[in-house]
């Protein structure tokens, strides 16, 4: 993730022509570290996950190593005293997916176009589009496929916003039915242990940074009824008998919504305007969300001390949020 962050601020400098030798050489430098950072990350998860492997050589094409490149892969023997650890540190495979994510502006900005329309179809690819009739497993190879998903939830709302931006996407993506879909299986499926509480929670946060993504950029036409069907299903994450981390990940998507970023780490979308409503009924649907949640986490405690507090947040949410 800090490689991620770290080349966010690559490339960012004016060009200089060719009568600046300086300039030249810093950008062939930043280009050289920029090449370097998307290997590293693609080896690594080539080697964690080696179901991503094909989807990771589309991408790593675009960034071959040049001669004067220094490139080492001694990395990979630290990988494998760590492979056999996978499912009971998943983050560890989200968070070399979100440094993935986090280094789509550099990518950008190094001309490599093509490579970020890849990545941006990768992980889209990693966010599973669950048919509600099928009752299989959501999964195949849990210990690797989960994490990735998970990374690609929190990481997509940043990059589909940047493609929105950068004019390199159209609406026809289908992400909002996945991160229904993807939620909804989880709700429905019987699997409780701490991989899917993680992808649970995950995927709510996810879904709300995308509605904020929604409603900022105008990346969905029929952007009330979008907004109404993922705010449902993520209202569904706190009414059913579930788990607290399903819990904070609905409250946290509902939040989101709003652009919060709670839990995306992402600051490459923030909202420097007002949104842009085409009908004031968005507005009020979110808020009517956010209002009546705190009410709903409330009824289905069972602590008397977690319920007094909770009543308590609920009044002054009411105070804040509907008396303005």
């Amino acid at each position: 993730m800090g490689l991620g962050f770290a080349c966010q601020d690559l490339l960012t400098r004016v060009e200089m022509n060719n009568s600046n030798p300086e300039g030249s050489s810093t950008r062939l430098e930043e280009m050289a570290l920029l090449r370097n950072i998307i290997r590293t990350l693609s080896m690594a998860l080539s080697q964690l996950c080696p179901s991503a492997s094909d989807s990771l050589k589309i991408l790593k094409e675009n960034f071959v190593i040049g001669g004067d490149d220094r490139f080492h892969e001694d990395f990979l023997e630290v990988l494998d005293e760590n492979c056999n650890n996978l499912e009971e540190d998943p983050w560890g495979i989200a968070g070399i997916v979100l440094g993935l994510g986090h280094s789509v502006s550099a990518i950008y900005r190094s001309g490599a176009y093509d490579a970020v329309l890849k990545l941006k179809d990768m992980l889209i690819s990693w966010v599973p589009l669950v048919d509600s009739s099928v009752q299989s497993s959501i999964f195949s190879i849990e210990t690797t496929e989960v994490p990735l998903s998970m990374g690609s939830c929190l990481a997509l709302p940043t990059v589909m916003a940047f493609c929105q931006r950068t004019e390199l996407i159209d609406n026809d993506h289908g992400l909002v039915y996945r991160y229904g879909s993807l939620i909804s299986a989880l709700l429905s499926s019987k699997k409780s242990g701490t991989l899917y509480q993680n992808l649970m929670m995950a995927s709510c946060i996810g879904a709300g940074s995308f509605v904020s993504c929604i409603l900022s950029d105008g990346m969905e036409s029929e952007r009330l009824d979008t907004v109404k069907y993922l705010l449902e299903i993520l209202r569904d994450t706190y009414t059913r008998q579930y788990t607290p981390l399903a819990y904070l990940g609905g409250m946290l998507g509902v939040v989101n919504a709003f652009g919060a970023g709670a839990g995306d780490l992402s600051h490459l979308c923030p909202q420097t305007a007002p949104f842009q409503f085409d009908n004031e009924q968005v507005v009020l649907t979110i808020f009517t969300y956010l209002v009546i949640s705190f009410d709903i986490l409330y009824l289905i405690q069972n602590d008397s001390s977690t319920r007094t507090h909770l009543l308590s947040w609920a009044h002054y949410s009411r105070v804040l949020f509907v008396s303005p």
